[in-house]
Parts: structure tokens; C-alpha cells; sequence
């Protein structure tokens, strides 16, 4: 059992500098994103919308973590970003303090992250939405969510994000 802690502890420098490893090529889209908080408030001017973007496990995975706060309730959640090698493709997976969940896809178009067409599921509802993220010069990005209605997609919300300064 100490034999086991000690190889823990001895590990801890090796585990912090592969956190900080460069990541796989197929992140470069979402690379920006990494190291960095980002704020943005929604059109009704009462809630700001925070994500926290990391490396993970050296690299291999991309973690947001994401609240909201100025609503009526507070709500976060967390995303994993990570790449599907027999596919090609990049993918995600969401889940939030409702116990609501989504899966995606992600690619890049130019300066534009797409989000295609997905399910959202928290037990209570089921929403189809797609969103796009459009960086908006180094520091900051804009976010475009659609939901489908009867009458085809309607504009959710927009926000622009920008990086926080770090202290």
C-alpha cells in the first residue's frame, strides 16, 4: 500500500507535464479554446455565460466546464471533446446539473466550429438544436445556437465570448 502511494506521489511531475503536452493534431481547431475562461452575456442583459477550457489526461481530451449565472436557477455543466480515430471525426459528449445529456459531432469550417443537428435529453424534454462558433479575432468567438421547431430553426440565443485575462 506505501509502495503504491509513493509510485502515486513519485508520478505527480510526469501527470502535471503531460497536462501541459502539446495536443494531437486533430485538436487544432478547438486549440485555441484551451488554457483560457471565456465570458459572454446573453441578449436579456441579466445572465453571463462562463466556459473554462483545459487539456486533459495529456492532451488526448478537451474539458469545458460551463455556467451560468443571473437566471432563476444556476445551472452548469461539462463537456468532453475527444477524437473518434476509426471515424476520423470529433466528437463530444454533454452533460449538465439537470441531468441532461448530448452527443455530437464537431467540425471545422474556416474560422467556424459546426455543430450539426443533435438531441438534447433531460428527462423531461427532448430538443433538437445545432450551433456554430465563430471566431471573432484572437480573443474572443461567437456563439449561435438554433433549436427546430414545427416551423423550422429559430435562433436560441447568440452570445459573444471573449477570453478572460488571466490574473
Amino acid at each position: 500500500m506505501k509502495k503504491a502511494l509513493w509510485l502515486t506521489l513519485a508520478m505527480l511531475p510526469a501527470l502535471a507535464n503531460a497536462q501541459k503536452a502539446n495536443p494531437p493534431a486533430h485538436f487544432e481547431p478547438l486549440a485555441f479554446l484551451a488554457g483560457s475562461c471565456w465570458k459572454g452575456q446573453f441578449a436579456d442583459g441579466k445572465q453571463l455565460d462562463e466556459h473554462c477550457f483545459e487539456w486533459v489526461y495529456g492532451g488526448f481530451f478537451l474539458r469545458d466546464r460551463h455556467t451560468v449565472s443571473g437566471g432563476p436557477a444556476p445551472y452548469g455543466g461539462e463537456t468532453i471533446y475527444y477524437f473518434d480515430a476509426p471515424s476520423k471525426t470529433m466528437h463530444y459528449l454533454y452533460i449538465n446539473v439537470l441531468g441532461g445529456n448530448s452527443r455530437g459531432t464537431v467540425t471545422a469550417n474556416g474560422d467556424v466550429l459546426q455543430f450539426p443537428e443533435e438531441q438534447y435529453r433531460d428527462g423531461t424534454q427532448q430538443l433538437t438544436y445545432r450551433s456554430s462558433w465563430r471566431r471573432d479575432g484572437n480573443d474572443a468567438y461567437v456563439v449561435l445556437t438554433e433549436s427546430k421547431t414545427p416551423d423550422g430553426w429559430k435562433e436560441a440565443w447568440r452570445v459573444r465570448m471573449e477570453r478572460q485575462k488571466k490574473p
